[in-house]
């Protein structure tokens, strides 16, 4: 294995979605790279050449990891080597929907001893405003083994897009700050090497908080238009069209579209933060609250527009088609389909779950498609490979969540 000098080495503190998309970013412009997790199974299999997501590909990895410019460790140690430190780990919710920076506090903790003096350390975990000033810095200082070494510390909330064919590292912009003049110089002069347009805030406050007000946005707007769906579902009006009509307005609209409910590791996820921040400090965000609350009860929304259509749902044979967040990427974070399965199952549907891309998922492996003829089929995910003809072949009634189905078989609904 190779063991590297100092020398444009960078250590990735986490090799999920966003680590192991910015080592295939860094190799492709020549760095070495050290990739960091505590998992030994996903770094086991990382070295074996087999990618466990989307974001590389298994042949990528083959030649990344016989350059001799890549390799990846269990020991925290190896990123004495490095002299840019990235953090890339998650920051998720707990199970009472509450931030959790635990993971990111043990990341700070296990590698501060091993951080060089002169070390640009830069974190991309999502988190709430002041986090690196006021929990990373902290963390970082008590745990140092040479309390006097200088760190440049830095932060660059990251935009990973899994599934997302056409943007990457190099064309999406990116926002960077750092605690003083120097540290912003060099976060700026870094990600510039390997990305088109990078802004520098003021603060690392401002970088921190655009990330935040990026999916809250999001999550407002979505939680919007499905208010506005299931205003005109109830009304026969075909919101699908709708949009599509007040899209040709060439400015002050952006369109949004209905769905089940949003999952993943941002959507869901960061505006929790932004409301624990604001409540921290005394400050109340209603219409936020509201949106998140929304999406939460999307599912027993569902669950009660199923009940007001179809009768009693007890007994009924149910398949829900498709359980990852988002279309062709294997991640079920969040997703919308795990409250939408407990509803169905409260109320004593006989719930079952197919997905092309998930073959375990809820202690429950895929059911096949034509295992039945199912009652009621959700369409929530579509992937390329979802089979949609045999989907309306076993089932009754469909109601799609995508708007990509066919209509002419009649048992399509459009929600």
């Amino acid at each position: 294995m190779m063991r590297p000098s100092r020398q444009n080495i960078i250590g990735i503190v986490g090799l999920g979605y966003v680590g192991l998309s910015l080592v295939k970013s860094l190799f492709e412009r020549n760095f070495i790279v050290i990739g960091y997790d505590t998992d030994e199974n996903k770094v086991e299999k990382i070295r074996r050449g087999h990618s466990p997501n989307e974001t590389i590909e298994d042949s990528e990895l083959v030649v990344i990891n016989s350059s001799g410019r890549f390799y990846t460790t269990t020991e925290a140690k190896e990123l004495a080597k490095a002299e840019v430190v990235i953090v890339a780990v998650p920051t998720p919710l707990t199970a009472m929907g509450n931030p959790d920076l635990s993971l990111l506090e043990r990341a700070c903790v296990e590698i501060a001893p091993h951080i060089k003096s002169e070390t640009l350390l830069i974190n991309e975990s999502t988190s709430y405003p002041g986090t690196l000033r006021d929990f990373i810095v902290p963390l970082i200082k008590q745990n140092q083994g040479d309390g006097n070494s200088k760190i440049y510390f830095a932060c660059s909330p990251e935009r990973v897009n899994p599934g997302d064919v056409f943007y990457s590292h190099g064309n999406t912009p990116r926002v960077v700050s750092g605690l003083d003049d120097s540290a912003r110089e060099r976060v700026h002069a870094f990600y510039s090497e390997f990305v088109d347009d990078v802004f520098v805030a003021s603060t690392p406050e401002v970088a921190e908080m655009s990330k935040l007000l990026e999916n809250s946005f999001r999550l407002v707007n979505i939680s919007f238009i499905n208010e506005i769906s299931d205003y005109c579902v109830s009304q026969g009006i075909p919101v699908r069209e709708v949009i599509q009509a007040a899209s040709t307005k060439p400015f002050g609209f952006m369109p949004f579209l209905p769905g089940p409910g949003v999952g993943g590791h941002c959507i869901p996820v960061d505006p929790a933060y932004l409301l624990q921040d604001a409540a921290d400090k005394g400050k109340a965000l209603p219409l936020l609250k509201k949106a998140l609350q929304s999406n939460r009860s999307r599912s027993s929304q569902i669950t009660s527009f199923l009940k007001t259509e179809l009768g009693s749902l007890k007994g009924k044979k149910v398949l829900i088609e498709g359980v990852t967040y988002k279309p062709n990427v294997a991640d079920t974070r969040e997703t919308p389909a795990e409250p939408l399965f407990e509803s169905l199952m409260a109320e004593g549907a006989q719930v079952h779950w197919h997905d092309s891309l998930v073959q375990n998922w809820n202690n429950s492996e895929s059911s096949r498609v034509s295992d039945n003829k199912w009652e009621i089929t959700l369409v929530l995910v579509l992937h390329e490979d979802s089979d949609v003809s045999e989907l309306i072949r076993h089932s009754e009634i469909i109601f799609d969540f995508t708007g990509k189905l066919p209509m002419e078989s009649g048992r399509v609904r459009l929600i």
